[in-house]
């Protein structure tokens, strides 16, 4: 018999903003352990949330593998790693105080709004080990803001949203930030001429196609990506991958929750266009015959199931004037749903569609939809990514492409 323990603790400061004031901070601790035992090809799992007998937790596992849950047998290395990106990198007991300044300075700034929001600042510890000798330590800090910001004379909940997260609470960043975003909202701009367009968008513009990177979904026939395996897919500037390297991606863990390690601390999906690997877990790799490359997740109490942690792609300029080449374009704010049919096409209703042009956000148009094809998107019509160009907080990640516009107002 074989066994796996992963431990998850935290501990998070969250900062409430309600209309133009801090109105708490409250501290969470957790820890979460779970146990997996492997015995004749089945798995056993038992977790636990604070405190944990481990000796408990794991004659509660083994008495799981009597349900006779197929699992193979992992193969762990004799191997301690540890990467700590600094959780002291930021004085806790500042965070109320630089709470308070932040709201107070943005609301004086742009007296026409209500700002709302949250400050989530958490420092993790994920640490695996087995009885193969393996002992994994991944300990690091990070920051989430949003605000809401309302037009004192709108009657919506809300008029537009911001959002940053990095490693560090960057509150002058996050402040000149919201107030870029706040001046563009109030310069009214007329109905946008043209019917296509490129746009500016974020990394969430990919989350449409991850689900078809799934093993199980690829192996089954219900992916969008069904017979690409190893093909040309995408453009040849559009590479994906998923970053488990805590020093480059905020809240990202160097293992998996396997504790496979990749080398690089990187695991591609794409590569210079071509769909390269899947995301899998070692059961759904061992099944389908698949390259296992170490993106399964470590649900509390549970089998591993394939992850999406640390999605990024790969940047092909410097900022967006370099990728734009003076061409005008659309900052795409506030899309409010959205869909994909099997056939990859989408549509964006975009609320808050702000001009983007000579390097500034030039100030609000009126809303349309962006409709587009997922392989178009990241193939012929993919202009590129970079990481500079409109906030100066957190991590940011620009995709630009073409796309058409409807149903403009």
């Amino acid at each position: 018999m074989k066994r796996q323990i992963y431990t998850h603790k935290s501990t998070e400061r969250t900062l409430t903003y309600t209309a133009n004031k801090v109105a708490s901070l409250k501290i969470n601790d957790e820890k979460r352990t779970t146990v997996r035992v492997y015995d004749g090809g089945f798995i056993g799992v038992a977790g636990k949330s604070g405190s944990a007998d481990i000796d408990q937790l794991e004659k509660k596992a083994v008495a799981m593998l009597d349900n006779k849950v197929p699992y193979p047998e992992p193969q762990d290395k004799a191997e301690k790693l540890s990467i700590d990106t600094g959780t002291e990198n930021q004085d806790k007991s500042d965070l109320l105080q630089e709470g308070e300044k932040l709201i107070k300075k943005i609301s004086e700034e742009n007296p026409e709004f209500i700002f709302s929001g949250k400050t989530v600042f958490a420092d993790t510890t994920d640490i695996f080990c087995s009885d193969g000798g393996t002992e994994y330590d991944c300990s690091q800090s990070s920051q989430m803001t949003y605000f809401l910001m309302k037009h004192k004379d709108s009657a919506s909940i809300f008029d537009d949203a911001y959002s940053a997260e990095g490693r560090i609470f960057e509150t002058d960043k996050i402040a000149e930030d919201v107030n870029l975003l706040a001046k563009a909202y109030l310069k009214k701009l007329p109905a946008i001429e043209e019917d296509e367009i490129a746009v500016i968008a974020d990394i969430s513009s990919v989350y449409y196609i991850m689900s078809s990177f799934n093993a199980q979904a690829y192996a089954t026939g219900s992916s969008l990506l069904n017979g690409k395996l190893g093909k040309k897919v995408f453009s040849d500037k559009f590479t994906l991958y998923c970053e488990q390297d805590p020093r480059k991606q905020a809240g990202a863990v160097f293992f998996d929750g396997e504790g496979v390690v990749n080398d690089g601390y990187k695991a591609y999906l794409v590569r210079d266009g071509v769909m390269q690997n899947l995301l899998t877990t070692r059961q759904t790799a061992e099944k389908y015959g698949y390259k296992n490359i170490g993106t399964a997740d470590a649900p509390f109490a549970a089998i591993p199931q394939e992850g999406t942690s640390g999605i990024d792609v790969a940047y092909t300029a410097e900022d967006l004037n370099e990728l734009l080449k003076g061409e005008k374009a659309v900052l795409l704010s506030s899309v409010s749903g959205g869909d994909m049919t099997t056939a990859g096409d989408i549509a964006l209703p975009v609320l808050n569609p702000y001009l983007y042009e000579d390097g500034e956000l030039k100030g609000r148009m009126p809303g349309f939809t962006v409709t587009a094809n997922i392989f178009d998107v990241l193939g012929k019509d993919y202009i590129g990514a970079c990481g500079k160009g409109i906030w100066a907080a957190g991590k940011n990640t620009y995709l630009v492409f073409r796309a058409k516009l409807v149903n403009k107002q």
